[in-house]
């Protein structure tokens, strides 16, 4: 594992030197594209990288993170923290390998300005988890991580892109027969969205409820609440 802030990824993540480096381009555009309400960002530097017919990563496994011990934590970064959600929701469900920072999970604060201390601080970890500083934070984390565990298709499928506008992007993870289907949102309202389906679903269901979902003609009609996020599983061929 390297750590490489900017230049062709390629070069030091390759199977003659290291597994994998830091993804700083897409560490930047998870804060910005939240900030700017520019959800064209994030689906650039992804498409750049992973996309299915012309990624110029595909195949090779960066390092995905929103805070490290050298820059300000997520908290700081973003201008409205209700962003949280969507956020780790593409850094756990995008290509990559999701990181957290220590202390991140609670929502903790630091800024780089204030020099490696305020990045860096000692934790009370008996006193934050009974006063988290964004309370049900770790849990949501949880669960993005129980998805990722239980369905790998979300970490090992390929990627393609399938609703994209500057406050909505939904994307896939496609396996054989199978799919994980992402859906996000930075507007503070909520948004239906049409979602073509990547495969011939027999099935779908939410990820975090395990309910069953409708679509009607191969596509998904949901409700993205504001600030948040869907995940969906689509099976072609149901057990």
């Amino acid at each position: 594992m390297g750590e490489v802030i900017h230049g062709d990824y390629g070069r030091w993540a390759n199977q003659e030197m290291l597994h994998s480096v830091t993804n700083y381009e897409l560490h930047k555009g998870l804060y910005s594209g939240h900030n700017d309400h520019n959800y064209f960002e994030i689906a650039h530097t992804i498409r750049r990288q992973f996309d299915e017919n012309g990624g110029i990563y595909r195949g090779r496994i960066l390092y995905s993170f929103v805070d490290n011990h050298d820059v300000s934590r997520i908290v700081n970064k973003l201008q409205d923290q209700g962003h949280l959600k969507p956020v780790y929701t593409l850094m756990y469900t995008l290509p990559g390998v999701p990181s957290i920072y220590y202390g991140s999970e609670w929502g903790i604060q630091g800024r780089k300005e204030d020099g490696d201390p305020a990045l860096r601080p000692a934790i009370d970890l008996d006193e934050i988890q009974k006063n988290p500083p964004v309370p049900g934070l770790k849990e949501f984390l949880t669960a993005l991580g129980k998805c990722r565990k239980e369905y790998p298709v979300i970490g090992q499928g390929r990627y393609r892109e399938l609703v994209l506008t500057n406050r909505q992007y939904a994307f896939a993870r496609i396996g054989e027969g199978e799919a994980a289907v992402i859906a996000v949102n930075n507007d503070n309202q909520e948004a239906q969205m049409r979602i073509r389906l990547p495969l011939n679903a027999k099935r779908v269901s939410d990820l975090f409820s395990g309910e069953p979902v409708e679509m009607a003609s191969g596509e998904l009609c949901v409700t993205v609440p504001g600030d948040g996020c869907c995940l969906f599983y689509c099976k072609e061929n149901p057990d």
